[in-house]
């Protein structure tokens, strides 16, 4: 279609973009940092090539680390029980973003959100799946990031926007809150939390709304500000049902 929207991986160049990016990551970023280069010093040498596949799956190209590696349960599965830090986890995301500079990748804004985001997310996951212990789901496809798409509107009056209610009105979660969680936000999260449950959202709601400032969730784009601010808003309010 001659007006459809060019899928990140489109955007960015694709395939060989990634394989730069995943190079230059690999072999000018990881070996001399004292904290990654301990994670990846056995890793095999088509590593960055999968890594990259797999970058690629989830910004919208074929799906080949599905078909060739495993898929997410593949992905998770080099995860497991590694005990990742969150100082380990923040220093790989940081470097993948110089990485994507040195790379060429595009520097616009609306790009680096959807990069950035997933960035954010997947490290996330990766910390929690690699904790001792941990159960994660395995049968599950490999998320697929875009650039982002309008939030369900909360309930209320028609001539209200994302965001905003009536100034005398109280916000509640039925009302105000829960109707800004898509189904796929619900699905994506569903291992931790129910973002539908009021005693779910109430009782992880520092750590919602920390997710919400960084943009980390939802998985596909980060929430408007006037959302981000409601979320706030309700919590200091006292979390009404």
């Amino acid at each position: 279609m001659e007006n459809q929207k060019p899928t990140l991986y489109e955007w960015m160049g694709g395939l060989p973009a990634l394989i730069r990016l995943t190079h230059i990551f690999y072999e000018k970023y990881v070996p001399q940092d004292e904290l990654l280069a301990p994670l990846f010093a056995g890793m095999a040498p088509d590593h960055p090539e999968r890594v990259a596949t797999w970058l690629g799956e989830v910004f919208g190209g074929p799906e080949a680390y599905t078909e060739r590696y495993g898929g997410h349960a593949h992905m998770i599965s080099r995860h497991l029980d590694k005990g990742l830090s969150e100082e380990q986890r923040a220093r790989w995301a940081s470097l993948i973003c110089q990485a994507a500079d040195d790379a060429g990748l595009p520097t616009d804004h609306a790009f680096r959100a959807a990069f950035v985001s997933y960035i954010e997310w997947g490290t996330h996951l990766a910390v929690t799946y690699s904790a001792p212990g941990a159960n994660p789901p395995l049968h599950q496809p490999v998320p697929h990031w875009d650039w982002g798409e309008a939030l369900p509107e909360p309930t209320g009056s028609s001539q209200e926007t994302k965001g905003q209610k009536r100034s005398n009105e109280p916000i509640t979660f039925t009302q105000h809150i829960q109707p800004l969680f898509r189904a796929k936000d619900r699905q994506s999260m569903q291992w931790a939390f129910d973002l539908w449950s009021y005693e779910d959202v109430t009782r992880h709601a520092q750590g919602i709304f920390h997710r919400l400032q960084q943009g980390s969730m939802p998985c596909d784009g980060t929430w408007p500000h006037e959302q981000v601010e409601l979320f706030q808003r309700w919590m200091t309010s006292g979390m009404a049902r």
